[in-house]
């Protein structure tokens, strides 16, 4: 590994926080965990163009299951960060026909586990995309019910997007099982519901686009 270049460098501490979390080692993780961190906030374009920028996403997803960012807007920044980076990560795959296919799968993957396992840190953006004026607090109770409706739907076009590109969800036991409930639990669900998802999917993640600039 060449020690000079920064980028090499991030890599090869994410495939360690990510091994380290595999094997359950979190003592271990947690303890170059805030190198990961300090380089998002400080360079976050710093992988950019890099197909493998699933991994820093997942390993912020990482740091906040091990719970390590105490500032709560600073942990929503970090969060609302890592779904750019993984549809970032989508969009570099999609691009590029001789594309790893590996990388693509864990792309989509990380980001319906944002999705499912953080929703709380979406769903008021959503809410607010939803809205086009000042809302009331009965009004923003009513658009954070819509917006929990909504995510799952996004959810499960990522997880449609899986299973057009690889056969039986890759292999993956959990993405299966949260189509089958998906769809058990909404046998109506119209094709202009998923598109306005869609839609929103990508609105989404242009309002978080401001962290990269």
């Amino acid at each position: 590994m060449n020690q000079e270049n920064p980028e090499e460098i991030l890599l090869a501490v994410v495939n360690k926080v990510l091994e380290f979390s595999n094997q359950g080692k979190q003592a271990k993780a947690q303890h170059i965990l805030p190198f990961v961190y300090e380089s998002v906030m400080q360079y976050p374009t710093l992988l950019w163009n890099n197909p493998e920028l699933w991994k820093l996403a997942k390993s912020l997803l990482v740091m906040h299951h091990y719970d390590l960012v105490e500032d709560e807007d600073e942990e929503i920044k970090m969060l609302q960060m890592a779904l750019v980076m993984t549809q970032r990560a989508i969009e570099l795959c999609e691009s590029d026909k001789e594309h790893n296919k590996g990388h693509y799968f864990n792309a989509l993957h990380t980001q319906v586990l944002l999705l499912s396992t953080c929703p709380d840190y979406y769903e008021e953006t959503i809410a607010e995309l939803c809205s086009k004026t000042v809302m009331s607090e009965e009004e923003r109770v009513i658009a954070l019910r819509m917006a929990s409706r909504i995510l799952p739907r996004i959810s499960y076009n990522v997880i449609v997007k899986v299973d057009d590109n690889f056969e039986d969800f890759n292999g993956d036991e959990l993405l299966a099982e949260m189509c089958a409930q998906f769809e058990q639990e909404n046998p109506d669900i119209q094709l202009k519901q998923l598109d306005d998802a869609q839609k929103i999917h990508a609105m989404l993640v242009r309002s978080y686009l401001k962290f990269f600039k």
